[in-house]
């Protein structure tokens, strides 16, 4: 039988200087960096690895941070989307209720219901102006079916 074969992990190149390495402390890759500066040991200030590759190292944690920030932009979006799409189709629920049923109390306390759940989905999800517009709109005494029309513009 053949035995597995064992991954070995590639070596990363080393970013950091020398004594920063050796000190285990938080190197700035500068050339020389602030700690060898604060030290006064600039003569010391050497690294492995030459300039090209600390540029290819310090540009992956760029390109890391932006995918980062672009995966919470794009969950900010879609939060934004559903709590779009649940105004809209209260705004819909209570056209319809309002023209096809008239004024009865069931009709009312639907949108109503509907009107509470998407004001809570709003607060919970939106953003502080949002959030604000809807406080000033239910402490005005409005009907909540009216803060949510408020809020839509």
């Amino acid at each position: 039988m053949n035995p597995l074969p064992i991954h070995k992990p590639k070596p990363r190149p080393a970013a950091s200087c020398a004594p920063c390495r050796n000190r285990k402390v938080k190197c700035d890759r500068l050339s020389p960096c602030e700690a060898c500066i604060a030290r006064g040991i600039v003569h010391e200030c050497k690294y492995s690895s030459t300039d090209e590759d600390r540029e290819a190292i310090a540009q992956a944690e760029v390109i890391a941070t932006l995918r980062a920030r672009v995966r919470r932009l794009r969950n900010e979006l879609a939060e934004a989307e559903a709590e779009g799409h649940e105004i809209m189709e209260l705004r819909e629920g209570m056209m319809t209720s309002s023209s096809s049923q008239g004024s009865s109390g069931a009709a009312a306390r639907k949108a109503e219901n509907q009107a509470m759940e998407i004001l809570y989905s709003a607060i919970r999800l939106g953003s502080a102006d949002l959030v604000g517009r809807i406080v000033s709109g239910v402490r005005e005494g409005r009907e909540l079916v009216d803060v949510v029309r408020m809020v839509q513009v």
